[in-house]
């Protein structure tokens, strides 16, 4: 072990020992690990190399390294950094660029100044973690890298290597355990600023639904089980044929994809300025009153029940009876939504209307001249659609894995293949309405969601999207209509794995463990403390902290929070001072003393004790001398725990308490004599 200092003209070079080292190598693996999930991966390899590189310079094999080696370390990072992010200033830029210099600054590692420093820049490393990874395992997770760091600063200033790992870590834990309580106070009553996720964070690209619509699109999400958001209603859920979540609606066709028309992207980005887009909206029977937390997207669309009647403050209403945030969902969001189940959703446009008659100029001709015909022989719209559902109910099959369609692919699909997904049904279904003269267009969003049976909320996947239609009927408005609903009806009152085939559900996303009862059970509870970690934690914003501080103190003015903080800190402190002073636990006793005591307890058991002033090799020698057969054991003990007290060997540790372990002065046979 190294003595720790090296005497130089100016001041004494402290060195670091090999537990520093290694504590710190291992603290780094922990701190690191989740960033390397969103950094390049030669950032990743870099850190092996540089790593290797330290503890070959510990060993004395290899040198530190020379101007031009860090110059060219250093414009290497610059180039990997510009290559993989960019030019601008983003958080993954900033949090590489932390890494890369944590990581180079291994190489520069000589004392214990450049070893704090490295301590600091963990701190603010462990910090960031959560920006990217806010559930409730990255806060365990936070606290586990928090303790190790601050047993990994406690292992500079000292000399004995711990026993165990456990011996390291013990302090720095209890230290940490006595900090959550302040923490809680702070968190609690310091001004925030906005909820948690509120920084701006990465924007990765996620699995989801897209701004349009074609022919496998859907299919794909059926891949995913990534989650979409979930939902927490107050009062008794709707039946599960009820939980349409409305995201999307689609006015434009040509010809093979489905997409927001010119106006209704222009309506977007001002219809918060808009009071009076409800006013079309004839709200029916009784409410439905619910939260939902979005997961993060990249898109400002958002999820809610037709027709919502009210919504959070900072959520958009938009003309097509649809909700929308006001900018990207780069984070979680939290809103509230009252929806009325039971509407009447009137067009007051005309140009709406026209717009939801438009067709390309050419293709699909069969279909075209069909829904003329069938309109004809109906006599009203109401008995058109009855047929061509009819047709539907008759005819197709559901399927993830539909034939490909060519270039006229209504024409194909609806008296071709007959085989499809809900994007096949919904697009033919919309196109042969339109083809006859009569309005509609396409709703895509979600359907159903898994209820979680330990606290009743939803959770809504990527594999339950889905998409419908809406038709305008003069005197009723627009009215849904769900042709997969006629084609495979257990996919709305049961879900999509009971509608599928036993060849299709291969394809179908499912998560780990689906078929084991209490895998799934784990599952559900473990959902259900996420989403409490959520609503309690993450979503703990200037409102909700105002109403808690409102309903324990009665009043959240700037003042009385003060007061209030005072009080609390200012008891827990007294507290833990108290019990600091109170303690009436020994202070732990060094390794070797330990040891001794324990081999002194065990000659106990054959009557003998050390006296007063006694050193351990005076009481074994007298030991020796009374009791000969004990020589050859106490004399190999007395020398080792003599190379670990006094010759520092600290190999010796682990020898000798397994060497004590085993001695039993009970079962030594006595010296035989001859006379």
């Amino acid at each position: 072990m190294f003595n720790n200092t090296i005497a130089t003209s100016k001041a004494p070079v402290q060195l670091i020992s090999r537990q520093s080292l290694a504590w710190l190598l291992t603290i780094q693996v922990f701190i690191l690990a989740p960033h390397f999930a969103t950094v390049p991966v030669w950032i990743a390899v870099m850190w092996i190399a540089v790593a290797f590189w330290r503890w070959k310079i510990f060993q004395g094999a290899w040198n530190y390294p020379g101007k031009l080696h860090k110059t060219l370390l250093v414009l290497f990072s610059c180039i990997g950094l510009y290559v993989s992010m960019g030019a601008g200033f983003r958080y993954e830029s900033m949090v590489s660029l932390l890494i890369v210099g944590f990581t180079l600054k291994l190489l520069e590692l000589k004392n214990r100044t450049d070893f704090v420093l490295l301590i600091f820049i963990a701190f603010f490393l462990i910090a960031t973690q959560f920006i990217e990874f806010n559930h409730l395992l990255a806060a365990f997770y936070g606290i586990f890298c928090l303790t190790l760091l601050c047993a990994t600063l406690m292992q500079l200033h000292t000399r004995q290597v711990p026993s165990s790992i456990w011996r390291g870590v013990r302090p720095s834990f209890f230290i940490v355990l006595q900090a959550i309580p302040f923490m809680f106070v702070l968190f609690v009553v310091m001004p925030r600023l906005g909820s948690f996720w509120a920084v701006p964070s990465p924007q990765h690209a996620k699995t989801g639904m897209s701004d349009s619509m074609s022919p496998g699109d859907f299919t794909d999400l059926m891949k995913s089980d990534e989650l979409a958001f979930r939902v927490k209603f107050y009062g008794d859920s709707p039946a599960r044929e009820k939980l349409y979540w409305r995201s999307l609606v689609f006015s434009d066709f040509d010809g093979r994809r489905w997409s927001q028309s010119r106006e209704q992207k222009m309506e977007n980005q001002f219809n918060q300025f808009n009071k009076k887009l409800k006013s079309h909206i004839d709200y029916r029977g009784s409410e439905v009153d619910y939260d939902i937390i979005a997961e993060k997207s990249g898109k400002p669309w958002l999820y809610a029940l037709a027709a919502p009647n009210r919504w959070s403050s900072h959520v958009v209403f938009a003309r097509d009876m649809r909700l929308q945030s006001f900018g990207p969902v780069n984070e979680r969001l939290h809103y509230h939504v009252v929806s009325s189940l039971d509407y009447q959703f009137n067009e007051i446009k005309p140009e709406e209307l026209v717009r939801n008659r438009l067709l390309p100029k050419n293709g699909n001709p069969k279909t075209r001249e069909r829904a003329k015909a069938w309109l004809e022989e109906a006599g009203s719209n109401e008995k058109f659609v009855e047929k061509v559902l009819g047709y539907y109910h008759q005819s197709f099959f559901y399927t993830l894995k539909p034939p490909p369609l060519g270039a006229d692919v209504v024409d194909e699909f609806l008296w071709g293949t007959r085989q499809g997904f809900c994007e096949h049904f919904s697009s033919s279904f919309v196109f042969f309405m339109r083809a006859a003269g009569i309005p509609a267009r396409v709703v895509v969003g979600y359907q159903g969601g898994d209820k979680n049976s330990v606290d009743g909320s939803f959770s809504v996947r990527q594999r339950d999207a889905h998409a419908w239609a809406e038709v305008w009927f003069e005197g009723r408005g627009w009215i849904m209509f769900d042709p997969t609903a006629v084609v495979a009806p257990q996919r709305i009152w049961q879900g999509i794995e009971q509608s599928l085939s036993e060849t299709d559900r291969q394809f179908l996303a499912r998560p780990f463990g689906s078929s084991i009862k209490m895998l799934m059970k784990l599952r559900e509870q473990w959902d259900a403390v996420s989403l409490k970690w959520t609503q309690w934690v993450l979503n703990f914003d200037s409102d909700a902290q105002s109403s808690l501080l409102k309903k324990w103190w009665g009043d959240s003015s700037a003042t009385r929070t003060i007061i209030l903080v005072i009080i609390i800190l200012g008891g827990l402190g007294i507290l833990l001072f108290a019990l600091l002073i109170m303690r009436t636990r020994k202070q732990e006793l060094p390794e070797t003393s330990r040891i001794y005591l324990r081999l002194c307890k065990k000659l106990k058991l054959v009557g003998f004790e050390p006296q007063s002033g006694e050193t351990p090799r005076q009481f074994m020698a007298r030991t020796m001398a009374l009791k000969p057969e004990l020589f050859a054991s106490l004399s190999s003990l007395i020398e080792m725990y003599e190379r670990l007290a006094y010759g520092e060997d600290a190999s010796m540790i682990a020898q000798l308490n397994v060497a004590v372990a085993n001695f039993n002065p009970k079962k030594v046979k006595p010296v035989s004599t001859s006379i």
